[in-house]
């Protein structure tokens, strides 16, 4: 999937339609904010669940 430069990773989880309160987003292995600067390389997304 290609985007545009500056685009956001809270953009790219809209696009996959993915609620961005229930994901951690890990580029290449370290934690990145949703509101971060999408840049090349591996985007892994972990769904997190709560109960209580």
């Amino acid at each position: 999937m290609a985007f545009l430069s500056g685009t956001k990773y809270e953009d790219v989880l809209r696009e996959l339609r993915i609620n961005q309160e229930t994901v951690l987003l890990f580029k290449d292995g370290e934690l990145v904010p949703s509101d971060g600067v999408a840049s090349p390389g591996n985007l892994s997304i972990l769904k997190i669940t709560s109960k209580g």
